[in-house]
């Protein structure tokens, strides 16, 4: 395209409107229109990309407070199972003593008879802890 600066009516101007081949100028309000546009869409992004951030940090805080609940969960867990460990431990040693004390030729003394170290499986996905 060729844009011609010569007033509107030299004769280069007028044959190249003739051919079409002019290119008018945007006005100034056209491109201060565009400008203002583009600055109040950067401004929503802006706004948006906040509100993005804001959105973010708060699952980021859910996030914490379900791990640390969790952690909580487990150190319950670990401790219900040491603890039914030792009751069925002492119960299998009360079984045996009872067993050994009632049985002829069974040795008297308890701390001879094997104590069975029994674990039970707490995930129901089949992992031993």
């Amino acid at each position: 395209m060729t844009i011609i600066t010569c007033p509107p009516d030299c004769p280069e101007s007028q044959a190249a409107e003739a051919l079409g081949d002019t290119q008018t100028e945007p006005s100034l309000d056209q491109v201060l229109r565009e400008r203002d546009d583009a600055i109040a869409k950067k401004r929503a992004v802006e706004a948006e990309l906040d509100t993005c951030r804001a959105k973010l940090r708060a699952v980021e805080a859910q996030l914490l407070e379900v791990l640390e609940e969790k952690l909580r969960l487990r150190q319950e867990v670990e401790a219900w199972e040491e603890d039914m460990q030792r009751l069925v431990r002492q119960q299998v040693e009360s079984q045996l003593q009872r067993e050994s004390q009632s049985a002829p030729g069974a040795p008297t003394d308890p701390g001879t008879a094997r104590t069975p170290w029994i674990r039970f499986p707490l995930s129901r996905w089949g992992h031993w802890r």
